[in-house]
Order: structure tokens, then sequence, then C-alpha cells
């Protein structure tokens, strides 16, 4: 009896084991499933960076990073907004990609202190998602057009589209029509907590953790498509402009485009100066073709930079054919027309600096007038070669002149005849006062 309980005793200890271990491992089962779920759950987010002009440099960044995003099954993309504005074709060619892209685009203006104004509020409008961090604001949406002068026919078809482009953006994205449209004809601005009680935005958010916390488990519907957030704590992704693109987008900055051309300016000037292929023919040729490039994505005057190249030329001339200054002053004038007239943008970001032109017109004036002084210098020297060179020159009779004979002047022997028919004897000191068709006139040297 005894051994039959012990063994009775050891196979209930053997079940309960086994069955503590199933539970045990049935529990780790069901956590590793957990765990692994939540992991693939989390949202992959990649980070577009939007700060500066939107340009075409700005647009063909944002819509390359798009494309990405989706090539590697991202699951959202976040543009983080800090623009002043920007060109009108280069903002729908933007927005165009947000609405058509197959994925949520969730648009933030941050950090603290940024803005979306002009095309970037058109831009945030468009996006499924958007958010503002408190101390930001958003409105003065007033894209340009590049290079284009309108009458006032003109400027009402434009504002009447943008009025309707608006409008129909702010329906598809379910945002206040009203205030949306003011911001087209009042140049309205809001602040993020104004712009969200005004169902501009989404969302108050002071960083993207927390956005994306609030976003968390949230629903849209995107082309008949929906998409859950799963974005409680994402996986971060950051796409940053290649060099190329943010060497192009820092030269299209007016400022730099400006200087560029100016720089490039005087670096054929002088190469027409000092004839040769040198560093300054190379240095302005580049200058020119970098300036040229970045002006073909602004809204630029072509008037006013036919009237800077005018004003070079003007400057140009007066260096090889001296006119008292009048072709000078001309030129720095055209230069001065021309600088405060070539971006024809009401926007702000579009603008040059006045400090910009102010010092390059300075420039311009304080290197005509060394020019001009080193060409007056020249005219004053007097000429050191030919016969108008030995005018002056002091020298010896070779010959009794009475009145001609031979003389030596520079070590060169010339026929010779004395001023007022004196006789002049070999050896003695002779001045030079004119020549005559192929002879000197000369005199006895008193001293």
């Amino acid at each position: 009896m005894t051994n039959q309980l012990k063994r009775r005793c050891l196979m209930r200890l053997k079940t309960f084991i086994l069955v503590i271990i199933i539970v045990f491992a049935l529990l780790y089962s069901v956590w590793c499933s957990a765990y692994n779920q939540d992991i693939e759950e989390q949202d992959d987010v990649l980070v577009i960076d939007v700060k500066g002009i939107i340009n075409p440099i700005m647009s063909d960044y944002i819509i390359k990073s798009i494309d990405s995003a989706q090539q590697n099954d991202m699951d959202v993309v976040l543009l983080e907004i800090d623009t002043p504005g920007g060109l009108s074709e280069s903002m729908r060619d933007i927005i165009t990609k947000i609405m058509n892209a197959p994925l949520p685009i969730v648009g933030f203006v941050y950090p603290e202190g940024a803005r979306a104004a002009s095309a970037g509020a058109l831009i945030m409008l468009s996006c499924d998602v958007n958010a503002m961090v408190p101390i930001s604001n958003i409105g003065a949406a007033h894209p340009v057009s590049i290079g284009k002068d309108m009458d006032k026919t003109m400027e009402k078809k434009i504002m009447n589209d943008m009025i309707a482009y608006i409008e129909t953006i702010a329906k598809k994205r379910g945002r206040n029509v009203e205030v949306s449209k003011k911001m087209i004809t009042e140049s309205i601005s809001l602040s993020a907590e104004q712009a969200y009680k005004d169902s501009i935005i989404d969302y108050l958010a002071n960083n993207r953790d927390e956005l994306f916390t609030k976003i968390d488990s949230t629903e849209i519907t995107k082309d008949k498509h929906s998409f859950i957030f799963h974005t409680k704590k994402p996986q971060y992704y950051f796409k940053k402009m290649n060099f190329v693109q943010k060497f192009l987008f820092h030269i299209a900055n007016p400022n730099i485009a400006y200087i560029l051309l100016i720089l490039g300016i005087y670096g054929i000037i002088m190469e027409f100066r000092t004839p040769g292929i040198g560093f300054a023919g190379v240095f302005g040729g580049i200058a020119l073709l970098l300036a040229f490039l970045a002006l073909s994505h602004l809204p630029i005057n072509t008037a006013a930079l036919l009237l800077i190249i005018g004003g070079a030329i003007l400057i140009l001339l007066e260096s090889m054919v001296p006119s008292s200054g009048i072709l000078g002053v001309g030129g720095v004038v055209a230069i001065l027309l021309g600088s405060l007239m070539l971006i024809q943008s009401n926007e702000p970001a579009f603008r040059i600096s006045i400090s910009v032109i102010i010092g390059v017109v300075v420039f311009t004036a304080g290197f005509f007038f060394l020019l001009a002084t080193l060409v007056f210098k020249v005219q004053r020297k007097k000429v050191t070669t030919g016969r108008e060179g030995l005018i002056g020159e002091i020298g010896y009779a070779l010959t009794d002149l009475i009145p001609e004979g031979r003389v030596k002047i520079r070590g060169e022997d010339w026929g010779a005849i004395s001023y007022d028919k004196q006789s002049i004897k070999a050896g003695e000191k002779i001045n030079v006062i004119k020549f005559d068709r192929f002879k000197l006139i000369v005199k006895k040297c008193e001293n």
C-alpha cells in the first residue's frame, strides 16, 4: 500500500508540474504575441523639414520625399512647417502631391515661433491632419507667381481662382471655409489657439511626440480608404535635403542670387579690363551662371535685369572710352533702379534687402570712382614712348647745330634743328621742346 501511495503522489506531482509548465508557456506565448503586435502596430513616420521659402527646389524636395516614404512602406508623413510663404506654382505642386498621396500626410507648424504664412497656410489646410505649437501663427495666404506683371482684371481673376482653390481644399478636409477664404481676401493671420478655435487646425501640441499621442487610434478616410493611426510610440525617420538640393535652395535666396549677379558682372568687367582667361573671368562666369540659375526660380522683372546689365555695360564703357564720368554715373543709376525693381513681388520672403542694395550701389559707386581716378591719372601721365615721349628729355649734341645737326637722346641718334636758329656746339647739353616731321626741335640747356 505504501508503494502504491507513493506512486500516486509522484504521478500527481508530475501532472501538477506539467500543468504549471503548460500554463506558463501559454502565458508567455500570449505576452510575446501582444508585445510583437504592439511593436508591429506602431507606425513608421517620415519627418520632412519644410523650413524656408516655398520655391521649386522646396517643392521638388517634398514631392520626392513623399515618394520615398511610399517606396519604403512608411505609414505616415510628417511635414514640420516654418515658412514665410512662396510661389503659387510650387505651392500647387506640393498640394497636389499631398492630396493624391496614398498615405496620410500630417502638417505641423513647429517649433515655437514658427509660422505657416501665405503658401504655407494652404499647404497646412491641405494636409489630412494638421496641428500647431501654441506659440505660432498661420494665414496671410496670398502666394505669388513667377515674373508676371498683372493689371487689375488679371489680378482679380487670380484672386478669384485662389479663393475657389482654398474653398475647395477647406471643404475637402472639413475645415472652416469662411475663415480660410479670409486668409486670401483679407490676408488675416491667426494665432495657434485662434486657428484651433476656428477649426482651421485639428490639434495643438508642444512637440511631435505629444501630437502623435493625441492622434493615436484616430481614424481618417482618404480616397475611400480608411487609415487608423498607431502613433503612441512611433518610429521616426528623417528625410533631409541632399547637398545639391541644399545648395540650390540657399542660392535661390533673393539676396544671395542678387549678390552673385553683381559679383559676376564685376568679374566680367575686370576680365575685359585685363584681357586673358584669368581668375576674374572664371569667377565672374561661374557667379553669373549660378545667379541666372537662382533667378530662374524667383519672380524677377526681366526689364530690371536688363537695366542692371545695361548699367554694368555703361561702367565698362566708361573704363574703356572716358566720358568725363557721364557713362559711369549713368551706369550706377541704372544698377540702382534695376536693383530696386528686380524682384516683382510684395511677398517679404522675395524682397531683396534694402541694406544689401545700398551696399552694392555704394560699392559700385566706389568702384566707378576708383576707375575714373585711374583713367584720369593715365590721361595726365606724360607720354614716355615714341617721339612724343622725347619732349622734355635731356641729351647732348653729336655735331654742331648751325642750325641743323645730330643729337643723342636716350642713347638714340636723332636729326635735330636748334630752336630760333641758335648755334649749338657738339657736346653741349640740349633739351627737346618739340618735333617737326622727322626732326627734333631742341635748344641749349642754360645750366
